[in-house]
């Protein structure tokens, strides 16, 4: 092998190292799409039960059964492998609901033809939400019915829901609203396998346009683990 071949071969090999660790480097560096999984333990114990305070990991939303807005019944099998975000409210709210039913319709808008992510709202006032008055509802709130369910059931299973599931109520002497029931402005974020990644305040388009970025990380892990 003479001289030349022998200095293009060394600049070959040293040309390939320099390329694996740009690369690698980059991969090493780049930003962390990673959402954290929260627990009781991490969040505020204001919104969380008494008998589950200091609670760890593997806490899910786990099994549910309600009725939306067609009338159909809609159990935690038909979220099964999907993105969910969730909120609570009632449809005769005139303060925070009216932000939050606008920043939903963002996120609705966002993942319009995206199966895998669906909008979930569940009413704090059941005796009064019926499936007819949530269908008004629907269709005052430009609701797409296949992307985006209210839901309404016994309040016995929605206090569950939310003091328990998803914390999204506040402790009694906490900004009560008149229904005694204090549902609070956020937007829980849920993944594949019913687990809470993070919260948002659904009255701030800003935080809207945050968790619309987050769903798509949180679609990244599901394509990834598929």
């Amino acid at each position: 092998m003479d001289r030349k071949t022998s200095e293009r071969i060394r600049l070959a090999v040293l040309a390939v190292i320099f390329v694996v660790g740009v690369v690698w480097g980059y991969f090493l560096l780049r930003p962390q799409q990673q959402l954290p999984v929260l627990s009781p333990a991490d969040l505020n114990p204001a919104v969380v039960a008494d008998s589950l305070e200091g609670q760890g990991m593997n806490h899910t939303i786990g099994a549910w059964k309600l009725t939306d807005q067609s009338g159909t019944v809609r159990t935690h099998h038909d979220v099964a492998n999907r993105i969910v975000v969730a909120n609570f409210f009632f449809t005769s709210c005139q303060s925070i609901c009216v932000d939050m039913a606008q920043n939903m319709r963002l996120i609705q808008s966002a993942y319009a033809d995206d199966p895998r992510v669906q909008l979930l709202s569940h009413s704090v006032t059941p005796d009064v939400d019926s499936v007819p008055v949530l269908a008004q509802y629907a269709v005052a709130n430009g609701v797409d019915p296949k992307r985006w369910w209210l839901l309404t059931g016994p309040y016995s299973e929605i206090n569950r829901l939310a003091r328990t599931k998803y914390f999204a109520v506040m402790e009694e002497g906490q900004t009560w609203d008149e229904h005694s029931f204090i549902h609070t402005e956020n937007l829980a974020l849920i993944d594949s396998k019913g687990r809470i990644r993070g919260y948002y305040d659904g009255t701030n388009p800003d935080q809207a346009r945050l968790l619309i970025k987050h769903v798509g990380w949180l679609l990244d892990e599901l394509e990834e683990a598929e």
